[in-house]
């Protein structure tokens, strides 16, 4: 007896480790839906414009950078507020804590963030210092542009994590399986950094276009990776891992109809009884 166990564990497939990734992605969208993140994203796309527009005429980064600046951090920090306060960033379904949560942990949670978001852009104009930016002169421009890469790249992380060390690990500095929460904060840092630190080529070179000027190439940079962060994270985090979870749900299917015999069908043993 002991073989023929022995035999038909050999004879078991091992269950999938793609099975239980799945399994576990269709978990998670059950918890963070798509209809409710993607209109968050969409709100974000629309946050992201209205920042760039000019509020009044005669206002534009060229003219007056820091104004501007200061503008477009104004409204990105408008809309984290709201969404920190509401307590629905990367919205989730079984999260209940948040409708019962008192005013003062709100606005706790408000303040928390606006000085994470300080401390990451303080971290950031250093680098932007080490990496070139004028030491002796524009340091509003320095400061300004650097809230507003962290307001774009860094903020989502911070709402979206909180204090867990190691999902901040996870999702920005591994190649781990991630949870849907970690694959949208990598989504917004990585592609926002990416894009400002590519931009950054275009300062140095002399070519003498306006748009030259320090800091237009690194603002600018951040904000097209912001946009392209947006549809990737729709991308990575729902859609693509919603059709395939469908997909392989109806492949199990149908390989269950086929496993199963059709009832008109004589089973094998009956037949051979028969006979």
């Amino acid at each position: 007896m002991g073989s023929a166990k022995q035999h038909q564990q050999q004879d078991k497939p091992p269950a999938s480790s793609g099975g239980r990734a799945d399994g576990a992605a269709l978990a998670d969208h059950k918890k963070y839906p798509l209809e409710a993140n993607g209109i968050e994203l969409m709100l974000a796309g629309m946050a992201n414009a209205m920042s760039l527009v000019t509020p009044r005429k005669g206002l534009n980064i060229y003219a007056n950078p820091v104004k501007y600046l200061s503008v477009t951090a104004s409204v990105l920090f408008g809309y984290y507020a709201i969404l920190t306060f509401a307590d629905i960033y990367c919205f989730k379904v079984t999260d209940a804590r948040r409708r019962s949560k008192p005013l003062a942990a709100r606005v706790r949670s408000v303040l928390g963030m606006a000085l994470a978001t300080l401390v990451a852009a303080a971290v950031i104009a250093l680098g932007f210092v080490l990496f070139g930016a004028p030491v002796g002169s524009q340091h509003a421009e320095t400061l300004m542009a650097a809230l507003n890469v962290a307001l774009l790249a860094v903020t989502p992380v911070i709402l979206t994590l909180k204090r867990d060390i190691g999902s901040w690990r996870r999702a920005l500095l591994s190649v781990e399986a991630k949870s849907i929460p970690e694959k949208w904060a990598a989504g917004f840092f990585w592609c926002t950094m990416t894009t400002t630190w590519a931009a950054a080529y275009f300062v140095p070179m002399d070519w003498g276009r306006p748009w030259q000027r320090w800091p237009i190439p690194i603002v600018g940079g951040a904000f097209l990776g912001n946009l392209i962060s947006l549809l990737f994270v729709a991308l990575r985090c729902f859609v693509l891992p919603m059709a395939r979870a469908d997909f392989q749900e109806s492949e199990r299917i149908k390989v269950q109809m086929t496993r199963e015999p059709h009832p008109g069908s004589a089973h094998p043993n009956a037949v051979k009884k028969d006979q």
